[in-house]
């Protein structure tokens, strides 16, 4: 089974997503959690009528590049945190593998696709 979904946006670099107060808190940024919440609408609604997954699971993740220095792996986590947020996947804990690219062919007005599907051959460690 196969869980295909979409992106808009990409998330702000890892970079980007925590800050710290002087007394040592740490809080999400609003840029984070703005992109976290428009994209959690949009990808709530594509998940109507798709397998959700609890368990051992793979990411593909094929993203359209913002700029030419970006870094592939500061997009990563705030997708996989995205779709435990939605309930697409039951923890993030539980990706056990993720292949993530740049792509230029995606369609206009498409940020990332993410294909999930479970890693059923893996046991519970």
């Amino acid at each position: 089974m196969k869980t295909r979904l979409t992106l808009d946006h990409l998330p702000p670099s890892v970079n980007h997503v925590w800050r710290h107060t002087k007394d040592g808190k740490t809080y999400l940024t609003k840029d984070y959690m703005t992109w976290r919440n428009g994209e959690a609408w949009n990808v709530t609604a594509q998940l109507r009528g798709q397998h959700r997954f609890s368990g051992p699971v793979y990411l593909t993740l094929a993203m359209r590049r913002p700029r030419a220095n970006a870094d592939l792996d500061n997009r990563m986590k705030g997708i996989a945190d995205l779709l435990q947020h939605v309930a697409a996947i039951d923890n993030d804990k539980n990706i056990h593998g993720i292949n993530a690219y740049w792509t230029a062919d995606l369609p206009a007005g498409i940020a990332a696709e993410i294909s999930i599907v479970q890693a059923d051959h893996l046991e519970a460690a």
